[in-house]
């Protein structure tokens, strides 16, 4: 308890600190759980209700880039894929953005045919629009590389995944894709639905990239089969004959840097990280995503 009232004191302290949140430093709070990396709050005050996140201290070694997720969060909140932005500070982690009172999808409600379709209209409108200065790039391979160089010595399992994925960002490489806006990391806890509009939230890892691998982000995190995964492409616009085996690549490539941050995350993992990075690892050998 002593350090949950440390927390939500350091909180205040920081809100206080930030001009446009001022008014909100003695609002009531209620944490919300389930972030692996940062702490996030529900903030309710008279005039409304607002969502605070303080970020991880050491988020750039996991390849999180605050100021440039501030500039993508303003782009995609007037564009409305987003919750309205009150303030980001990226030199202390602070983002306070409007509140949303939806729900955000179940792993059952992202294979429903409507919703695949509206997660694919959003990621359309998403990728067209135009990328904003201050926005850094983001590289798979160079992020893989970065994450990698964070984990111990390879045993052979490791090192015939590192051998692959170079194989896979060869291929990749060989095909210039236009850069666009892209969030990277569409799970289905990242989407909100209040029941008229689809939300995107959490743009840690948003930037410029290879739409391909935003594309493969949401198959793989969502794990649709065939069937799904065309349905999703068809309402995205992405054309049946365009690119089929990179678009596997990128999807085991996808799981291949999930599992990266999740080792390097948690070096030693135990409960939910470690199952969940050894399935990661067993389906990334088994080239099944």
């Amino acid at each position: 308890m002593r350090d949950a009232a440390i927390r939500e004191a350091e909180l205040r302290a920081l809100l206080r600190a930030c001009a446009p949140a001022r008014t909100l430093a003695d609002g009531e709070l209620t944490h919300i759980e389930g972030g692996l990396s940062n702490e996030a709050w529900r903030l309710d005050v008279p005039q409304g209700t607002w969502f605070v996140r303080r970020g991880h201290p050491h988020a750039d070694r996991l390849g999180v880039d605050r100021p440039s997720e501030c500039a993508v969060l303003r782009t995609v909140a007037a564009a409305g894929l987003a919750p309205e932005v009150l303030a980001c500070e990226p030199a202390v982690g602070l983002l306070v953005t409007a509140f949303i009172d939806g729900a955000t999808w179940s792993a059952a409600d992202v294979t429903r045919e409507v919703n695949l379709e509206r997660a694919a209209a959003a990621l359309r409108r998403l990728h067209a629009l135009p990328v904003p200065e201050g926005v850094h790039a983001v590289d798979y391979e160079r992020q893989a590389q970065h994450l990698a160089a964070n984990l111990p010595a390879a045993d052979d399992a490791t090192a015939v995944l590192h051998a692959r994925a170079a194989e896979a960002f060869r291929r990749i490489a060989g095909r210039r894709f236009p850069l666009t806006l892209c969030h990277n990391d569409l799970h289905h806890l990242n989407l909100l639905d209040d029941g008229q509009r689809l939300w995107l939230v959490d743009w840690e890892y948003g930037g410029r990239g290879n739409p391909l691998f935003d594309i493969a982000s949401f198959l793989a995190l969502a794990e649709l089969g065939p069937v799904p995964t065309q349905v999703f492409l068809d309402a995205y616009g992405w054309p049946r004959s365009r690119d089929g085996e990179l678009l596997d690549d990128a999807r085991w490539l996808f799981d291949y840097v999930q599992w990266l941050w999740y080792r390097s995350r948690f070096p030693h993992p135990v409960g939910d990280e470690a199952w969940y990075a050894e399935r990661l690892a067993q389906r990334l050998l088994r080239c099944n995503n």
